[in-house]
Protein backbone atom coordinates (compact mmCIF):
# COMPACT_ATOMS: atom_id res chain seq x y z
CA UNK A 1 0.00 0.00 0.00
CA UNK A 2 1.43 3.61 -0.96
CA UNK A 3 2.63 5.44 1.97
CA UNK A 4 2.40 9.62 1.99
CA UNK A 5 6.00 9.47 1.63
CA UNK A 6 6.72 7.70 -0.98
CA UNK A 7 7.09 4.02 0.32
CA UNK A 8 5.12 1.55 0.26
CA UNK A 9 3.48 -0.54 3.51
CA UNK A 10 3.43 -4.00 3.24
CA UNK A 11 1.00 -6.84 3.83
CA UNK A 12 0.97 -10.00 5.09
CA UNK A 13 -2.11 -11.50 3.69
CA UNK A 14 -2.29 -15.06 5.58
CA UNK A 15 -3.76 -18.45 3.94
CA UNK A 16 -7.29 -19.36 3.93
CA UNK A 17 -6.96 -21.71 6.57
CA UNK A 18 -5.46 -19.15 8.93
CA UNK A 19 -7.85 -16.65 8.26
CA UNK A 20 -10.58 -18.64 9.42
CA UNK A 21 -8.38 -19.82 13.19
CA UNK A 22 -7.72 -16.45 13.30
CA UNK A 23 -11.75 -15.20 12.62
CA UNK A 24 -12.75 -18.00 15.04
CA UNK A 25 -9.81 -16.71 18.04
CA UNK A 26 -11.11 -13.55 17.42
CA UNK A 27 -14.37 -13.62 18.52
CA UNK A 28 -12.75 -14.75 22.41
CA UNK A 29 -10.16 -12.58 22.28
CA UNK A 30 -11.92 -9.28 20.98
CA UNK A 31 -13.74 -9.05 24.30
CA UNK A 32 -11.17 -9.65 26.13
CA UNK A 33 -9.13 -6.68 24.07
CA UNK A 34 -12.51 -4.31 24.90
CA UNK A 35 -11.99 -4.52 28.67
CA UNK A 36 -8.44 -4.09 28.73
CA UNK A 37 -8.20 -1.49 26.13
CA UNK A 38 -7.37 2.30 26.80
CA UNK A 39 -10.51 4.63 27.17
CA UNK A 40 -9.66 7.20 24.70
CA UNK A 41 -8.09 4.63 22.00
CA UNK A 42 -9.92 4.57 18.84
CA UNK A 43 -8.19 2.59 16.08
CA UNK A 44 -9.63 -0.81 15.17
CA UNK A 45 -12.30 -1.44 18.04
CA UNK A 46 -16.00 -2.18 17.16
CA UNK A 47 -18.63 1.20 17.15
CA UNK A 48 -15.59 3.69 16.94
CA UNK A 49 -13.95 5.78 14.49
CA UNK A 50 -11.49 8.70 13.49
CA UNK A 51 -14.20 10.92 13.60
CA UNK A 52 -14.31 9.78 17.76
CA UNK A 53 -10.45 10.22 17.94
CA UNK A 54 -10.97 14.14 16.79
CA UNK A 55 -14.24 14.66 19.01
CA UNK A 56 -12.23 14.10 22.15
CA UNK A 57 -9.16 15.98 20.77
CA UNK A 58 -11.74 18.90 20.66
CA UNK A 59 -12.95 18.20 23.96
CA UNK A 60 -9.12 18.30 25.24
CA UNK A 61 -8.12 21.38 23.64
CA UNK A 62 -10.78 23.40 22.83
CA UNK A 63 -11.46 25.25 26.23
CA UNK A 64 -9.82 28.34 27.07
CA UNK A 65 -8.13 26.49 30.35
CA UNK A 66 -7.10 23.56 28.29
CA UNK A 67 -3.14 22.01 27.62
CA UNK A 68 -1.49 24.17 25.41
CA UNK A 69 1.24 21.80 24.51
CA UNK A 70 0.62 18.22 22.52
CA UNK A 71 3.33 15.51 22.15
CA UNK A 72 2.58 14.09 18.71
CA UNK A 73 3.61 10.38 18.52
CA UNK A 74 4.22 7.79 16.42
CA UNK A 75 5.12 4.74 16.41
CA UNK A 76 7.94 3.36 14.19
CA UNK A 77 6.52 0.09 12.17
CA UNK A 78 3.98 -1.14 14.74
CA UNK A 79 2.92 -4.07 13.23
CA UNK A 80 6.48 -5.02 12.07
CA UNK A 81 8.41 -4.52 15.18
CA UNK A 82 6.12 -6.20 18.11
CA UNK A 83 7.86 -8.50 20.18
CA UNK A 84 7.31 -11.79 19.89
CA UNK A 85 8.41 -12.73 23.01
CA UNK A 86 6.11 -10.43 24.90
CA UNK A 87 3.09 -11.55 22.79
CA UNK A 88 3.58 -14.96 23.89
CA UNK A 89 3.66 -14.04 27.19
CA UNK A 90 0.91 -11.80 27.66
CA UNK A 91 -1.83 -12.50 25.06
CA UNK A 92 -4.48 -14.86 26.44
CA UNK A 93 -4.49 -17.51 23.33
CA UNK A 94 -3.41 -20.73 22.70
CA UNK A 95 0.71 -20.11 22.96
CA UNK A 96 1.01 -23.36 20.01
CA UNK A 97 -1.51 -21.57 17.74
CA UNK A 98 -0.34 -18.02 18.71
CA UNK A 99 3.38 -19.01 17.91
CA UNK A 100 2.15 -20.80 14.69
CA UNK A 101 1.02 -17.92 13.35
CA UNK A 102 3.89 -15.20 14.61
CA UNK A 103 6.47 -17.52 13.18
CA UNK A 104 4.72 -18.71 10.51
CA UNK A 105 6.90 -16.37 7.78
CA UNK A 106 6.15 -15.20 4.15
CA UNK A 107 6.70 -15.36 0.82
CA UNK A 108 7.85 -12.13 -0.95
CA UNK A 109 8.67 -12.49 -5.33
CA UNK A 110 9.07 -16.24 -4.57
CA UNK A 111 10.78 -16.64 -1.42
CA UNK A 112 10.63 -17.68 1.38
CA UNK A 113 10.94 -15.13 4.85
CA UNK A 114 11.21 -16.40 8.36
CA UNK A 115 9.23 -13.98 10.69
CA UNK A 116 10.98 -13.10 14.31
CA UNK A 117 9.25 -10.37 15.03
CA UNK A 118 6.44 -8.48 14.03
CA UNK A 119 2.46 -9.62 13.23
CA UNK A 120 1.28 -9.42 9.75
CA UNK A 121 -0.62 -6.34 8.73
CA UNK A 122 -2.76 -8.02 6.65
CA UNK A 123 -4.07 -10.86 9.70
CA UNK A 124 -7.49 -10.67 10.86
CA UNK A 125 -6.41 -10.76 14.30
CA UNK A 126 -3.65 -8.43 13.72
CA UNK A 127 -4.70 -5.20 14.94
CA UNK A 128 -6.28 -6.93 18.09
CA UNK A 129 -3.18 -8.14 19.35
CA UNK A 130 -1.55 -4.40 18.09
CA UNK A 131 -4.20 -3.03 20.55
CA UNK A 132 -3.51 -5.60 23.33
CA UNK A 133 -0.11 -4.34 23.21
CA UNK A 134 -0.79 -0.91 23.68
CA UNK A 135 -3.70 -1.50 26.27
CA UNK A 136 -2.48 0.25 29.39
CA UNK A 137 -0.27 3.44 28.07
CA UNK A 138 -3.08 5.63 28.71
CA UNK A 139 -3.14 5.47 32.74
CA UNK A 140 0.23 5.33 32.96
CA UNK A 141 0.69 8.81 31.11
CA UNK A 142 -2.13 10.16 33.63
CA UNK A 143 -0.58 8.81 37.00
CA UNK A 144 3.09 10.15 35.70
CA UNK A 145 1.32 13.60 34.98
CA UNK A 146 -0.19 13.41 38.49
CA UNK A 147 3.03 12.74 40.02
CA UNK A 148 4.59 15.94 38.61
CA UNK A 149 1.41 17.97 39.66
CA UNK A 150 -0.02 17.99 35.87
CA UNK A 151 -3.11 16.73 34.08
CA UNK A 152 -2.19 15.11 30.79
CA UNK A 153 -4.92 13.38 28.26
CA UNK A 154 -4.19 10.75 25.76
CA UNK A 155 -6.18 10.11 22.22
CA UNK A 156 -4.79 7.23 20.52
CA UNK A 157 -5.58 5.68 17.09
CA UNK A 158 -3.52 2.75 16.47
CA UNK A 159 -0.16 3.60 16.35
CA UNK A 160 -0.88 7.23 15.98
CA UNK A 161 -1.42 9.44 19.43
CA UNK A 162 -1.44 12.46 21.00
CA UNK A 163 -0.82 13.62 24.50
CA UNK A 164 -2.12 17.01 26.25
CA UNK A 165 -0.29 18.72 29.17
CA UNK A 166 0.21 22.22 30.55
CA UNK A 167 3.67 21.57 31.10
CA UNK A 168 6.26 21.27 28.28
CA UNK A 169 8.68 20.31 30.78
CA UNK A 170 6.47 17.05 32.04
CA UNK A 171 5.93 16.24 28.15
CA UNK A 172 9.53 16.00 27.40
CA UNK A 173 11.03 15.14 30.43
CA UNK A 174 8.78 12.71 31.69
CA UNK A 175 6.06 11.04 29.95
CA UNK A 176 8.06 11.00 26.41
CA UNK A 177 10.85 8.57 28.28
CA UNK A 178 7.92 6.69 29.92
CA UNK A 179 6.33 6.10 26.55
CA UNK A 180 9.38 5.21 25.10
CA UNK A 181 10.33 2.79 27.76
CA UNK A 182 6.50 1.36 27.80
CA UNK A 183 7.13 0.77 23.83
CA UNK A 184 10.77 -0.88 24.82
CA UNK A 185 9.44 -3.50 26.70
CA UNK A 186 7.48 -4.82 23.95
CA UNK A 187 9.94 -4.42 20.83
CA UNK A 188 8.88 -0.66 20.00
CA UNK A 189 10.03 2.54 19.37
CA UNK A 190 9.06 5.84 18.95
CA UNK A 191 9.67 7.27 15.58
CA UNK A 192 11.69 10.32 15.99
CA UNK A 193 10.98 11.94 13.19
CA UNK A 194 7.25 12.09 13.50
CA UNK A 195 7.65 12.52 17.24
CA UNK A 196 7.09 16.17 18.16
CA UNK A 197 6.42 18.80 21.17
CA UNK A 198 3.80 21.30 20.02
CA UNK A 199 2.21 24.21 20.99
CA UNK A 200 -1.63 24.45 20.12
CA UNK A 201 -1.36 28.18 18.73
CA UNK A 202 1.54 26.61 16.01
CA UNK A 203 -0.95 23.36 15.46
CA UNK A 204 -0.47 20.05 14.60
CA UNK A 205 -1.84 17.36 12.54
CA UNK A 206 -3.94 14.22 13.75
CA UNK A 207 -5.57 11.77 11.45
CA UNK A 208 -6.18 13.82 8.33
CA UNK A 209 -6.93 17.12 10.25
CA UNK A 210 -4.67 19.81 11.53
CA UNK A 211 -5.70 21.08 14.73
CA UNK A 212 -4.78 24.73 15.80
CA UNK A 213 -6.03 27.61 18.18
CA UNK A 214 -6.55 31.25 16.60
CA UNK A 215 -6.84 34.12 18.98
CA UNK A 216 -8.08 31.57 21.57
CA UNK A 217 -10.46 29.58 19.43
CA UNK A 218 -9.50 25.72 18.64
CA UNK A 219 -10.02 25.35 14.68
CA UNK A 220 -9.89 21.95 13.22
CA UNK A 221 -9.49 21.06 9.53
CA UNK A 222 -8.27 18.99 6.35
CA UNK A 223 -4.53 19.12 6.63
CA UNK A 224 -2.64 20.38 4.36
CA UNK A 225 -0.77 17.36 2.62
CA UNK A 226 -4.38 15.87 2.63
CA UNK A 227 -6.34 18.85 0.58
CA UNK A 228 -3.80 18.78 -1.89
CA UNK A 229 -3.56 14.60 -2.15
CA UNK A 230 -7.44 15.13 -2.63
CA UNK A 231 -7.32 17.61 -5.18
CA UNK A 232 -4.55 15.44 -7.45
CA UNK A 233 -6.98 12.58 -7.05
CA UNK A 234 -9.80 14.86 -8.51
CA UNK A 235 -7.75 16.12 -11.07
CA UNK A 236 -7.06 12.52 -12.15
CA UNK A 237 -10.42 11.41 -12.53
Amino acid sequence: IPKKNGKLRPLGIPCMIDRAQQALYLLALEPVSESLADPNSYGFRPRRSTADAIGQCFICLSQKRSAQWVLEGDIKACFDKIGHQWLMENIAVDKRMLEQWLKSGFVDKGLFQDTDEGTPQGGIISPTLMLMTLSGLEQQIKSTALKKGARANFIGYADDFVVTCASKEVLENDIKPLIADFLAERGLTLSEDKTHITHINDGFDFLGFNHRKYKGKLLIKPSKSNTLMFLSNLREL
